[in-house]
């Protein structure tokens, strides 16, 4: 799971950058995306995003070859040099479930 907290100005501007360019790198790149999602009661503005990997090596691989993409580098400099910045900070959790858990 990854959260980011968002500046409240430029929330839109990550939203469309993940619905137009992350979400596609990411599968290109092999990334198991479960779901998008951002709060609507409680702590905002923030994009909430739900990943699966078959191990932590794929996972490291995976983010790996993300930060050295091209297209990736070209479209984040971009949005920054549009926008500024727009994550405030990232929270990244590896969650596993439990035996009763619908969502395995």
């Amino acid at each position: 799971m990854r959260r980011y907290e968002l500046f409240g100005h430029n929330s839109h501007e990550l939203y469309e950058r993940f619905a137009n360019h992350t979400t596609r790198i990411f599968e290109r790149l092999g990334f198991d995306q479960v779901g998008y999602f951002r709060t609507v009661i409680g702590d905002g503005p923030d994009l909430i995003y739900f990943l699966r990997w078959e191990s932590l090596d794929q996972r490291a691989d995976a983010w790996a070859r993300f930060n050295a993409d091209p297209e990736w580098q070209a479209v984040r400099a971009a949005t920054t040099s549009d926008y500024g910045l727009l994550v405030s900070r990232t929270h990244s959790s590896i969650l596993e479930p439990l035996a009763f858990s619908i969502l395995k």
